[in-house]
This record gives C-alpha cells, sequence and structure tokens, in this order.
C-alpha cells in the first residue's frame, strides 16, 4: 500500500502517475482541505483524476475536514467503484464520525500523530471491526516543525497495543516540493534533506508499516530504488568500476548475510561465484561507498566481497573494487540481514 501524493489545486500530472503506478504504486494520497486550494477546482480535479485512473485498481487516502463529510460527498465517491478509497479525518476525531465513515462503506484513517491513548481506549472498548481503521502521520511543511523519531515511535508502539495489526503510514519528502514554501513534506523532520530510501527505512525502524511521499514528484530512479526496497527488499548500486578482473562477481546479485557486522556489508554468495585466482590490484585504503573483493592470498576468503560503510586501512590481501557513487552512499546504510543486491557496472569509458 505504499503511495504518493497528487494535489488538486492544477491539472493533474497523468505521465507522472502512469509511471508510478506501472513501478508498483498503489495509494494515492490527495486533500480537499489545503486553503491555497479552491474548492471546485478541487472536486473537478479529483473526478478527473478518479476517471483518469478508472481500469487501475487502487486505494485513495483523501484528507478531509470532517465537516465536508456529508450525503453529496459520499455519494461523489461511491459513483467510482473501480476505487478502494480511505477517508482520512486530520481532526475533530469522534466515534460518531468514524462509525458514519465506515457505514458508508468506507475506511477510516486517523491521524496517527495527535492520537490519545483515552482516543485509543475508547476505539477499542466501542469498536466491533477494526479492519476498517487505519492511522496516518501528519506530514509538516514548515521546517523545524516535524516530528521526532522517538515521538514517532511511541506513537506507533501505542497504536499497536491496541490494534497490533494497524497499518501506519507516515511520509518522506520528494524531490520536487510543494508549496507554498518549498521545504519538502516529511513526518520526521531529520529526514526532511535526506535520500527517500534512508527516510522511509527511519519510518520503518519506528514501527510504521507503509510509505507516502509527501511532495508532489519523486525522481524516477529514486522512485525506483524506493520501491524495489519497500516490497522487495532489494538495493541496486550504481557502481564506478576500477578492476575488471571480478567483473563476473560484480555481475551476480547477492544477499546481505544474515549475521551482518557494522563496518560492512558481506555478501553471501559472493565466495561462491569466485572460480578463479583474484590476483592483488588496488590493494588501497577502503572509503565508505568502496567495494572490495578478497584477492588470492587470502586464502579461502579469496572472492569475499564487502560494501564499505565506515572507513577502513588499506589492506594487501583486499582489491578495492570500484566505487559506488556518492548519491547512493545513504542506501548502504539501510541494508538489513537477507536483502538483496546488484550492482549497475559503469567503466571510465562510460562515465
Amino acid at each position: 500500500m505504499h503511495g504518493f501524493s497528487i494535489y488538486l489545486g492544477q491539472p493533474i500530472d497523468k505521465s507522472y502517475i502512469t509511471r508510478m503506478i506501472s513501478l508498483g504504486y498503489t495509494t494515492v494520497f490527495t486533500s480537499v482541505q489545503i486553503p491555497e486550494e479552491e474548492d471546485k477546482t478541487k472536486y473537478r480535479y479529483l473526478g478527473e483524476l478518479l476517471d483518469y485512473l478508472s481500469n487501475n485498481h487502487l486505494t485513495y487516502m483523501i484528507d478531509i475536514n470532517p465537516s465536508l463529510l456529508d450525503h453529496s460527498f459520499y455519494e461523489f465517491l461511491q459513483a467510482y467503484q473501480h476505487a478502494q478509497f480511505i477517508i482520512r479525518i486530520d481532526h475533530s476525531t469522534s466515534i460518531e464520525v468514524i462509525n458514519d465513515i465506515i457505514n458508508h462503506g468506507f475506511q477510516c484513517c486517523l491521524n496517527a500523530s495527535i492520537l490519545s491513548e483515552s482516543m485509543l481506549r475508547q476505539l477499542y472498548e466501542q469498536l466491533d471491526d477494526f479492519s476498517y481503521l487505519c492511522y496516518c502521520h501528519n506530514y509538516y511543511p514548515r521546517p523545524d516543525t516535524g516530528l521526532d523519531d522517538q515521538f514517532v515511535n511511541k506513537q506507533n508502539i501505542l497504536i499497536l497495543k491496541y490494534n497490533p495489526n494497524a497499518t501506519i503510514f507516515g511520509f518522506i519528502a520528494g524531490t520536487t516540493a510543494r508549496g507554498p514554501l518549498f521545504k519538502g513534506l516529511p513526518t520526521i523532520e531529520s529526514t526532511r534533506d535526506k535520500h527517500p530510501v534512508e527516510s522511509a527505512q527511519l519510518l520503518l525502524n519506528n514501527a510504521t508499516t507503509q510509505i507516502l511521499i509527501g511532495d508532489s514528484k519523486l525522481d524516477e530512479t529514486m522512485a525506483q530504488q524506493l520501491i524495489s526496497i519497500l516490497c522487495h527488499r532489494h538495493f541496486t548500486f550504481t557502481l564506478n568500476l576500477s578492476d575488471l578482473q571480478a567483473t563476473s562477481i560484480l555481475q551476480q546479485q547477492h544477499t546481505v548475510r544474515p549475521d551482518a557486522p557494522n563496518l560492512v556489508v558481506r555478501s553471501q554468495e559472493a565466495r561462491h561465484y569466485c572460480t578463479f585466482d583474484i590476483k592483488p590490484n588496488q590493494t588501497i585504503h577502503r572509503r565508505t561507498g568502496s567495494v572490495t573483493l578478497d584477492n588470492k592470498l587470502n586464502h579461502r576468503y579469496q572472492g569475499e566481497l564487502q560494501i564499505i560503510r565506515t572507513d577502513l586501512p588499506a589492506h594487501q590481501h583486499v582489491n578495492v573494487v570500484g566505487e559506488i557513487i556518492a548519491s547512493e552512499h545513504a542506501l548502504i546504510h539501510c541494508m538489513q540481514p537477507n536483502d538483496t543486491f546488484n550492482f549497475i557496472l559503469k567503466t571510465r569509458e562510460q562515465n
């Protein structure tokens, strides 16, 4: 259910929407309560969006003020039978409003950033079926107002206490920021300027289960990297290759060893891929982002492949065979045991 955002104050970007769906994003977040947008324009573009995507089975999360929930709004949504709708209540949450949404056949999403234990206890005591509920944190357009990751964790753990199978959404910033401030739309403040994968991983590490891109767009390469990791835990790195003798090993898919150390990422399969002698070459200082292979001087460890997480000294048994491009260094620190990875190899001629 990972997704992206479409805002209704301007004509929808159909090419961006199509690309994101083709990559595997299945939830569209939008809002009908942004002050800068006119009501008539918002509903016209919402209808255009739903019509355009009528052949896709998507989930739409619509952020709305409870005061706007009336018969005509429900009737408008019910006309689109191909779509799954989640109605997110930003504030003024009450059991009556929640039941009204559910009774009209829609999922209700509560604001995870402001939920209190008393409200959760009330829901636990009065709702028979939690399957119609989900939770979504706020995004924060103004710098310095985003949440701390510990606060997000505390809220999520509180939600899971009363609803152990809860779906909890959180936002990360995109690469084309939305106005009027153009400073990103993250949930966690410290992720405002981070790589989307790093931002998403911090949310996941703090009990958030689903990721939404808050801003208007996300760069295509980053969108591909992100969904591949979210859905498959697979990383693709661009490697500037400097030692051609072990290309065949680097062209294979690898798995992060389950007994993963902090200083390096180790391939589980690389030594099995090594069927030839690796001569010592470029046994130099190992920097963050370096990819190394143990040479024949390391005997049975020959072919050991590592991605370096923190600077390490040179070792005569270890060849530096290439460098991951700087913009992807953040991804290295997101890798976990049993994740898979591969390399896109670039030589000097290609650069």
